[in-house]
């Protein structure tokens, strides 16, 4: 995925997701690449988390099993 970053300001970046730059968010400028700066284009990935899904499913069952039948 293309992101163009837009802006960046008192460690917030600006950037605008997708080919055509349609979805604009916020981010702290420790997330992005050191030494982004206004006007350059990354490349974005996404890679599903297995782990971290099945970790979340499992604290979602022991907080359930916590509340038990009063929910």
């Amino acid at each position: 995925m293309r992101a163009f970053v837009d802006s960046v300001e008192d460690g917030v970046a600006r950037v605008l997701l997708g080919e055509d730059e349609s979805v604009a968010v916020t981010v702290p400028v420790a997330w992005l690449p050191e030494g982004v700066r206004e006007g350059q284009v990354l490349r974005v990935t996404w890679e599903a988390d297995e782990d971290g899904t099945e970790d979340a499913k499992k604290a979602v069952e022991d907080l359930y099993a916590q509340l038990g039948d009063n929910p």
